[in-house]
């Protein structure tokens, strides 16, 4: 009796899954979006063991693609910045606030979290989910703005770091998310502007994972790169 009631609980199950394939594969897209999507923080505090003068803070904030979603904690591009500066005997230490999913009006409430540690270095890339949910692109605009007057006013330096989504919401929409990045950066002439985060690793396969958002750690070292050699090239770090 127990072997017949396996034979049939164990067909029944092949036969469910053969007939209803697609809806279960749905569900895992979906459960994979919004785990992708889920408010988890990354507070991570790079700090050198070794005793030396007052080190200079760098704040990262942003979303998964901050926080590093699918990696190593040691993949993530905050990470390999941080040894980077550390290899180059650079003086500082970085802190990556990265929550996955973030919005730029969910960063907005957060922000002024961070004010009391004044940082030197603001390294801002918000936008991505703003752009992935069809949210208004004048209200990110706003919210983006907002965020930096609060760290500018606090002298901190900022480094706004531009996105870019596909065309799924139509052109006109990605035309006008685009074009949040350069009116900001054109109208706030005291931070420093990066066009593009995903810069040499968006569309390449082999820097990105599955799901063609999120790097992998190859494509978070060139975008570390990428940030190494603008902060130098602007003369925004100093040893």
């Amino acid at each position: 009796m127990q072997k017949q009631f396996q034979y049939f609980f164990l067909n029944g199950i092949s036969y469910f899954i053969k007939n209803n394939m697609k809806y279960i594969l749905l569900s895992l897209s979906v459960v994979l979006l919004f785990s992708c999507s889920s408010q988890k923080e990354t507070i991570s505090d790079f700090s050198s063991s070794e005793p030396t003068q007052e080190k200079k803070l760098i704040l990262a904030l942003w979303d998964s693609l901050t926080a590093g979603y699918g990696v190593e904690e040691s993949s993530n591009y905050p990470s390999q910045f941080w040894a980077m500066l550390e290899a180059e005997w650079y003086n500082y230490t970085l802190i990556n606030a990265g929550v996955s999913g973030d919005t730029s009006n969910n960063l907005l409430d957060r922000a002024d979290l961070y004010l009391e540690k004044n940082p030197d270095i603001v390294i801002l890339v918000i936008g991505g989910n703003d752009g992935l949910r069809g949210l208004p692109t004048s209200e990110m605009k706003e919210n983006i703005e907002e965020i930096i007057s609060m760290y500018t006013q606090d002298g901190s330096k900022v480094v706004l770091w531009g996105m870019d989504i596909p065309l799924n919401l139509g052109l006109d929409y990605r035309s006008d998310f685009r074009q949040v990045y350069t009116d900001i950066a054109q109208e706030n002439k005291e931070i420093y502007f990066l066009p593009f985060f995903l810069e040499g690793v968006a569309g390449k396969a082999s820097l990105n994972l599955a799901d063609k958002i999120h790097p992998t750690a190859e494509g978070y070292t060139l975008i570390s790169q990428n940030l190494m050699k603008f902060l130098e090239q602007e003369d925004i770090i100093q040893k």
